[in-house]
């Protein structure tokens, strides 16, 4: 019996063995597998071109308006895509990059139904697709790591419209797709409407200086020339008396020498159911960098005047708008890094700032506006108003001097001082509607000349008086509009100014700037302009401005930190600039006063004093300044770890629980 109970103890032992040592292999070959197919499922997903969008704004989707547009084509369209895809010529970056611009055809191609061939050319050098992507007008490009010559673009033509896209990485990739629409759109459907530009600035490209003393001819501003790939821009005079009756969308920009005659004319043209967008601004920042190179002693003019309005035009519109005034906004103000403080005057402001459901601001991340001033709209009977982009309520109107962002000192003496108004403003408004005219008496240029007319009449004799006054005046100004109109204001210049709106980088070698967004302002305008005057598809293809997500949460806790700090540290600054005045004030006096000073016992003691007293407040500057960091690096590092870490910590707690389950449900058989 004993006998039988060992061996049936020893062949259990030998079987448990056996067991454990079975299972050891049979985990390793399951962990084999895995791996396995884990590197097989890469590689067919890297060999089929698959991709998901995970992105918050589906980045990498075609969109609805680039599929709008694919829809209408009812004529064949070609791309001709030219692209030295060997190692030869490009990294394995460029590679990866030409790729995905294959990719992005190939959905085109499959979304337009048939209507839309691509062509894959290689234009090596001495081929016949070298001379196609010459006559194209492609250019070569420089390849960034190799510093060899390449060629990467694309060529979209239409019975015998061809459009080009000469070096795709001259462009930011996020604005891939609304180039391709774009370009699509323009062979299919021919020349954009005109859209006319009155200002007195250089915005167009030309020569800013005296060309005869050397002077270098400026570039056009981006603005514009995104908007020549679209319409036929012109310009017109400040001094215009009349809008031509083909002007799809006019643009009134920075009006600081407006006369009457030509807001009369923006007034009849707007009756007649025209599209106005007016920049006014109450401190145009960059007019100071306007003119001969900002010198206007080197033979060119002197930079525009710093504020703009339409009076006229703004009181009929029911718009009030203080031409000497910023807004200063304590919630939508921006951090300069550079700088290393909080500008209340430079706005930043996001999607809160926005209404969600236009199209002209939905795709925009963020827009920036530098010294804005502030719009207060009563929209008259039969307009409506919208607004577009608005401040907060923790608001300050200020004057130019008391906002300029360069000067630390006011800056900080804003933020100390600041008293928010609780009103919020417009930065960014749209009236439509049925408009009633701003001169009710008629054209001011006719008025002036009846008046001569008048005076000469006053010499004649009394019949001839009389003559006149039974001959009724001629009125032919419109009185109301005949059709609806449609006026977008904008309270800042600086707004379309490259340097606030893209960071302009160069291609080694080539004459090519290339823009690359700072914020959404471009989008915006563009969307806008595409809306009044353009395809609204392509509203919708457009890029979201700038790739940037910036911290707002993370800016909010910055602002509440430096509310809770700034009057103590204002007072220990100010006590420490105190005791450096008496400190100067006592030295400041006659060179006999001061060593006869200097020797009273009582004055050193008051000195000594004062200089413990300075070091002691700056100290605690100091140290406020540092809590301040730590508070501001502490809600770093939070937001950090909560985006980073907590989606591994919940696999961690899941795979922890399913091991404690599965180990429970083992033991309990």
């Amino acid at each position: 019996m004993s006998e039988a109970k060992a061996s049936s103890k020893s062949s259990n032992a030998q079987h448990r063995h056996h067991g454990n040592f079975g299972r050891i292999p049979t985990a390793i070959i399951g962990v084999i597998v895995v791996f396995m197919i884990a590197v097989l499922v890469n590689f067919i997903a890297g060999s089929i071109g698959g991709r998901a969008d995970l992105t918050e704004n589906n980045l990498y989707t075609l969109s609805k308006g680039t599929k709008s547009i694919l829809k209408r084509l009812d004529t064949p369209v070609e791309i001709r895509y030219y692209v030295n895809d060997s190692s030869d010529f490009m990294t394995p970056a460029e590679l990866e990059y030409s790729r995905r611009v294959e990719d992005l055809l190939s959905e085109y191609q499959k979304a337009a139904g048939g209507t839309v061939t691509v062509k894959k050319l290689n234009p090596e050098p001495s081929t016949d697709a070298e001379d196609s992507a010459i006559l194209d007008g492609l250019q070569r490009g420089m390849s960034r790591e190799t510093g060899g010559e390449i060629f990467l673009g694309i060529a979209v033509t239409c019975v015998d419209e061809t459009e080009t896209l000469p070096f795709l990485p001259a462009r930011p990739e996020t604005l891939m797709e609304y180039d391709l629409s774009r370009a699509i759109a323009r062979v299919h459907d021919g020349a954009g409407s005109i859209v006319r530009i009155m200002t007195t600035m250089q915005i167009g490209g030309g020569f800013s200086g005296n060309p005869m003393q050397g002077g270098a001819p400026t570039p056009p501003w981006f603005f514009v020339e995104d908007l020549r790939k679209d319409f036929t821009v012109e310009f017109l005079p400040a001094t215009a008396e009349e809008i031509p009756a083909d002007t799809e969308t006019l643009i009134v920009l920075h009006p600081y020498d407006v006369g009457e005659e030509t807001q009369y004319a923006i007034d009849q043209y707007l009756l007649k159911g025209g599209k106005v967008i007016v920049a006014v601004d109450p401190s145009f920042f960059y007019s100071r960098a306007m003119g001969a190179g900002g010198n206007p002693m080197q033979g060119g003019p002197a930079g525009p005047a710093p504020n703009s309005n339409l009076a006229k035009l703004f009181s009929a519109w029911g718009v009030e708008y203080d031409d000497t005034k910023v807004v200063a906004d304590l919630r939508y103000g921006t951090e300069i890094i550079r700088q290393g403080y909080f500008v209340p005057t430079f706005l930043t402001l996001n999607h809160d700032a926005m209404p969600s459901d236009d199209p002209i601001v939905s795709s925009v991340t963020n827009a920036q506006f530098l010294m804005p001033g502030g719009f207060t709209i009563t929209a008259p009977e039969g307009v409506t108003k919208t607004d577009l982009v608005t401040t907060s309520d923790q608001t300050q109107l200020v004057g130019a001097f008391e906002a300029d962002p360069t000067q630390e000192d006011s800056i900080k003496s804003l933020r100390d001082n600041f008293q928010p108004s609780g009103t919020t403003y417009s930065i960014i408004s749209r009236l439509s509607g049925t408009f009633t005219t701003a001169f009710p008496d008629g054209n001011p240029a006719a008025a002036t000349e009846e008046k001569a007319s008048e005076d000469e009449e006053k010499k004649d004799d009394a019949a001839a008086e009389e003559k006149k006054a039974d001959e009724p005046k001629k009125d032919d100004s419109l009185k109301s509009s005949e059709k609806e109109g449609i006026v977008l204001l904008i309270s800042d210049v600086d707004f379309l100014y490259d340097a606030v709106c893209v960071r302009i980088n160069q291609i080694p070698g080539m004459n090519i700037r290339i823009p690359e967004p700072l914020n959404g302002n471009l989008s915006l305008v563009q969307n806008a302009i595409d809306q009044l005057s353009g395809d609204t598809d392509l509203i919708n293809v457009r890029s979201r401005g700038s790739a940037r997500r910036p911290f707002t949460k993370l800016s909010e806790w910055l602002s509440e930190a430096e509310s809770k700090f700034r009057d103590e540290l204002s007072g220990f600054e100010a006590q420490a600039k105190d005791a450096e005045k008496r400190i100067n004030d006592i030295l400041s006096q006659t060179p006999g006063d001061v060593q006869e000073a200097l020797l009273t016992p009582e004055v050193q003691s008051e000195i000594e004093n004062l200089r413990i007293q300075q070091v002691e407040m700056n100290k605690k500057v100091r140290e406020l300044n540092k809590e301040m960091k730590r508070d501001f690096d502490l809600a770093q590092l939070l937001i950090k770890l909560i985006t980073t870490g907590l989606m591994p910590l919940l696999v961690i707690i899941v795979g922890i629980w399913l091991a404690i389950a599965r180990r429970m449900k083992t033991a309990a058989r």
